[in-house]
């Protein structure tokens, strides 16, 4: 009986001994759950910042780093197109889980330098305009008009990813008839960048107010008003140098349909850079006696962050008693106002 349990003792060892043991199953790798975007210029390799990269319905600009990053759908497939003022335009469709990390995939989009080749979403009915440019004028007409827009749009959403608060100093002179010296008035205001310049409305450039009018400036974001160009011819007049920069130089005036007030003038563009550097413009069509005699100024540019254009001063002038002649500037106005921002004050 004893060498019986011991035999049988030693027998279950053995068995121990000898039975294979069970491997352990391995969990799956966790999928990235983010897509890192870098953009980089393909020459030298540096990081483009402000560049806009869209994904689905989602707009977003890279940052200093050039880096922009998109949640994963779950289908984990993302298309996304890539823009930058001076740089052809990049579509990719991505695929999740092509990275080594487990926890964010990344692409690097290098982009070609290439002068004013934005995708082409413009179509201009030169019936409706004064002048039938030759083919060449027409492309470089289509190409300004096309980074003029794209500008604006970034201009839009940097405002909005990074609002910042604006003060503005505004400095008035009013050549009053029973004053010897001209009425000065200096004042300083603040506002937000999303409530920052003025609305374009159609046919209501000039509004109507209790003491006499009031009119909205031209800004920036007009430029990319799907109504403004809708009411607007553009010419290309060609390359010129204005201010050590040679800039190439847009006019715009209403087309043959639009007979109430509006805008005509120039934009001037940085061939090199690709930004927005000035406005000209001037109030076209007024016949109300009521309105300004003539009304034009100009909004010159700053670029506090690359390839963002934002207004730095604006300037105009204006008549309203008397009809000035041709050779009437504004310092013979009745009116000389200027608006200059005095600080950037960014929230994030």
């Amino acid at each position: 009986m004893r060498l019986m349990r011991h035999g049988s003792l030693a027998l279950l060892l053995s068995a121990a001994v000898i039975a294979p043991s069970t491997p352990k199953a391995t969990p799956p790798a966790a999928l990235p759950a983010t897509l890192l975007v870098r953009v980089v210029d393909e020459v030298t390799r540096i990081a483009l910042p402000n560049a806009e990269v869209t994904a689905a319905s989602t707009r977003r600009l890279t940052d200093a780093r050039g880096s922009a990053r998109f949640p994963w759908p779950e289908d984990g497939t993302l298309t996304i197109r890539v823009r930058q003022l001076g740089f052809r335009y990049a579509d990719r469709t991505l695929h999740r889980g092509t990275s080594s990390t487990a926890t964010e995939d990344t692409v690097v989009v290098a982009l070609a330098r290439a002068a004013f080749a934005l995708p082409q979403v413009v179509t201009e009915d030169h019936g409706r305009c004064d002048e039938s440019p030759d083919p060449a004028s027409i492309a470089l007409s289509t190409s300004s008009m096309e980074l003029l827009r794209f500008g604006a749009e970034q201009y839009d959403t940097f405002r909005a990813t990074y609002p910042f608060n604006v003060t503005l100093a505004r400095r008035t002179v009013r050549n009053v008839p029973v004053r010897n010296a001209p009425k000065l008035e200096n004042t300083l205001e603040q506002t937000s960048s999303l409530a920052y310049g003025d609305v374009y409305k159609p046919g209501k450039v000039i509004e109507r107010t209790r003491t006499g009018y009031f009119i909205p400036v031209l800004f920036v974001s007009t430029l990319a008003d799907s109504a403004f160009w809708a009411r607007h011819c553009f010419v290309a007049r060609g390359v010129e140098t204005r201010e050590a920069r040679r800039v190439i130089r847009l006019d715009f005036y209403p087309s043959r349909d639009i007979s109430d007030v509006d805008w005509e003038g120039s934009a001037w563009i940085d061939s090199a850079a690709s930004v927005l550097r000035r406005i000209d413009f001037r109030l076209a069509n007024v016949r109300d006696p009521r309105a300004p005699r003539r009304f034009e100024g100009y909004t010159t540019f700053a670029v506090p962050s690359p390839y963002i254009a934002v207004p730095d001063s604006t300037v105009a002038w204006w008549w309203s008693r008397i009809s000035p002649t041709r050779a009437d500037d504004q310092y013979s106005a009745e009116v000389l106002q200027s608006l200059t921002v005095r600080e950037l004050a960014y929230l994030r």
